[in-house]
């Protein structure tokens, strides 16, 4: 409220003792405090218990080992595979369509190079 009310007093023009003001000042309250106040059923308490089990779970999994969590593309629910099995899919899918080629060497590392060259060559011909 300390900061709905000076909103409503700037924008809407109303004052700062106006009733609408106290009742929606008293109905804010209420709502909050039974959203965020009241203690949680037992069945609620329950589930939340259930699921950070099974959070903590694949969690573990994943640290324990390579693991690779997905979310699948037509039911959009979570796959939690190895990573060797992704990789031997991926493998199977390039040599199946042959679309993808495999570079002997790191192109990036090329451009690395010449840029480095270049300054150093355009370094030492300043100094010149």
């Amino acid at each position: 409220m300390d900061t709905v009310a000076p909103y409503l007093v700037r924008i809407y023009h109303l004052p700062n003792s106006s009733t609408i003001i106290k009742q929606f000042s008293q109905a804010l309250a209420t709502c909050l405090y039974e959203r965020y106040m009241t203690p949680i059923s037992y069945l609620n308490t329950y589930r939340a218990r259930k699921e950070l089990k099974l959070i903590k779970s694949i969690q573990y999994r994943i640290k324990k080992e390579k693991y690779i969590l997905r979310l699948t593309d037509k039911s959009g629910i979570f796959h939690l595979g190895h990573a060797k099995d992704y990789e031997q899919k991926a493998e199977a899918y390039h040599q199946k369509t042959g679309a993808y080629i495999e570079f002997e060497s790191d192109p990036l590392w090329t451009v690395f190079d010449q840029t480095i060259d270049y300054f150093i060559l355009d370094k030492s011909t300043k100094e010149k």
